[in-house]
């Protein structure tokens, strides 16, 4: 729907400004957050775009709903669990040098922002 409507490169510009919104939401509380190398936490980021496409930012969800109403939002959240269990790689089969893991990509390596 983005691409068809605002072209491909306005939809890619969105994208890094969401990917950044993110990743600068996560610096600023990097210090309160469980920094525990044996396990994870999965966040939910409830983002509004508006007529400019600029992403605005509503909350962040420390433990986002993954029960499912309907049958693609259960695909959905399957989807995303199966791409989380591959970022986590229990098995040790990554080589820590991706910039893609599942449907997840690599979007800050410890570099400023």
């Amino acid at each position: 729907f983005l691409m068809s409507r605002h072209g491909c490169e306005e939809t890619r510009a969105l994208f890094t400004r969401i990917q950044m919104l993110v990743v600068r939401s996560l610096l600023a509380v990097q210090k309160v957050m469980m920094q525990d190398r044996h396990s994870f936490e999965l966040y939910g980021y409830d983002v509004m775009i508006d007529d400019g496409l600029k992403p605005w930012l509503i909350e962040v969800n420390a433990s986002p709903s993954l029960s499912a109403d309907t049958s693609a939002d259960h695909a959905l959240k399957v989807g995303l669990l199966d791409d989380m269990c591959d970022v986590v790689d229990m098995e040790k089969r990554l080589s820590g040098a991706e910039e893609q893991v599942g449907g997840f990509d690599l979007i800050y390596q410890g570099g400023p922002v």
